[in-house]
């Protein structure tokens, strides 16, 4: 896997699923009621994050390698390399209130460095990414479920922003009492970024269905495993509009959500019978995007062979 780029861009999900298991621990309560599952929850929350620097410097290493990168290469997918900053900084700012005060305050210090990260690596790459449909078409047909995972780490902006908002009301005016108006600035804050999160939400959600409904025009979209692309970002964008829901109170917000519920768990439901049907007749084994030759690679390949043959033509050694 490491020798392939596109693929390599699915090691940011190991980091994004261990957040997710955090993120278990403290909604069912088992971080609550038990100390022993409370440290392990921190433990995997910093393995966590350790992954997702790892991730980061993956992106680096397809950015500055020997493989010439070409901008009509980019899609969505290379977000998920950026995508476990946010998302650890979102499960370190709902599990560590049950952390002693000392504990917390490293979370919501290491959680802000990550949304910080994140946020920059996550702009720039939507932004590389609108210049690549800019330039050049939409990505292909069989892989324009992609244009979905921008609305995933957009949203988690959001979501994590919050977490931590409201971690650091309750934790900053008593671990550090000089700055304690501080805790209810970023509570404040948080509620800000979610908003704009949310505006931002939409714009990727309305044009990542155009881009689909675009490319349907053209030709069929096969089922493949891209299709569970879908289901990551709607859960995300469905979590913000929860948590705004929660914070504000406005029945605008609790609408979008219940709305948004149905949609996921419909998207859910049918990438399940699809998988399970695929998985049955084999279809879903067929070639797609990660078993194809990459296009960088081909790329840095065919101007080897040109600069040789050029060489050997000329006599140049």
């Amino acid at each position: 896997m490491h020798s392939h780029p596109r693929r390599m861009l699915h090691y940011g999900a190991i980091p994004m699923a261990l957040g997710t298991i955090v993120g278990g621990l403290n909604r069912y309560k088992f971080a609550e009621t038990s100390k022993p599952i409370l440290y392990l929850g921190w433990s995997i929350w910093w393995i966590s994050v350790v992954l997702a620097v790892f991730a980061c410097l993956l992106l680096a290493y397809l950015l500055v390698s020997k493989k010439t990168q070409s901008i009509e290469a980019v899609t969505g997918a290379w977000l998920l390399l950026v995508a476990p900053l946010t998302v650890c900084a979102a499960s370190g700012g709902v599990f560590a209130e049950y952390l002693p005060m000392n504990l917390s305050l490293i979370t919501i210090i290491f959680g802000y460095c990550l949304l910080g990260a994140g946020i920059s690596l996550t702009c720039s790459l939507v932004i590389l990414y609108l210049h690549r449909i800019t330039v050049f078409k939409l990505p292909a047909h069989d892989v324009v479920l992609t244009s979905f995972i921008p609305l995933g780490p957009l949203s988690q902006i959001g979501v994590a922003s919050m977490a931590l908002g409201s971690l650091s009301q309750e934790v900053i005016p008593q671990a550090l009492p000089q700055v304690e108006p501080l805790g209810t600035t970023m509570f404040h804050l948080g509620i800000i970024t979610g908003l704009f999160s949310w505006g931002i939400g939409i714009l990727a959600l309305l044009h990542a269905v155009f881009s689909i409904l675009y490319q349907r025009r053209s030709a069929k979209i096969p089922f493949n495993i891209s299709w569970w692309a879908l289901v990551f970002p709607v859960g995300v964008f469905s979590l913000l509009t929860a948590n705004l829901s929660q914070m504000l109170e406005i029945l605008f917000f609790e609408i979008m959500f219940l709305l948004l519920v149905v949609v996921l768990f419909a998207l859910w439901l049918f990438n399940i019978v699809r998988t399970v049907i695929g998985t049955w007749t084999g279809s879903i084994f067929g070639i797609s995007e990660l078993t194809q030759p990459c296009e960088c690679c081909s790329n840095s390949k065919t101007a080897d062979v040109s600069e040789m043959g050029l060489k050997t033509k000329y006599g140049i050694v």
